[in-house]
């Protein structure tokens, strides 16, 4: 599972639609978290200690868009990866069911970080 994370958030964080969120992150931090959440809802022995989703994205402006664009790069990862399509559906649904706690604005340009500014 380690490496299937890490090429997630890699490239989460390298992508031109949400990358910027990870700018000022510990990816390191990021990745541990993220294989921790994995490990949990797939059955694993680990233990989630990061904070609860909705207090670790409150304060980044992340849309539905920016959402479905994170399980578009998990799913991509999955594939490359073979990993067994029950598995891959299992946590592409886990994932799924956190939009609630994770998204927290709708879209609006104006709000996000290096957006141009009208004249």
């Amino acid at each position: 599972m380690a490496p299937i994370v890490e090429r997630l958030i890699e490239r989460a964080a390298a992508d031109l639609m949400i990358g910027f969120f990870f700018r000022a992150a510990d990816l390191e931090q990021v990745k541990r978290h993220e294989l921790e959440l994995a490990q949990t809802h797939l059955g694993g022995p680990a233990r989630y200690t990061g904070r609860p989703l909705p207090e670790a994205h409150a304060s980044h402006p992340i849309s539905k868009g920016h959402f479905e664009r994170r399980l578009k790069i998990l799913a991509d990862v999955l594939a490359e990866a073979n990993v067994p399509t029950w598995i891959a559906e299992q946590w592409l649904s886990h994932d799924r069911a956190q939009e609630a706690a994770v998204v927290t604005t709708q879209c609006n340009p104006k709000r996000l970080p290096n957006a141009p500014t009208e004249p």
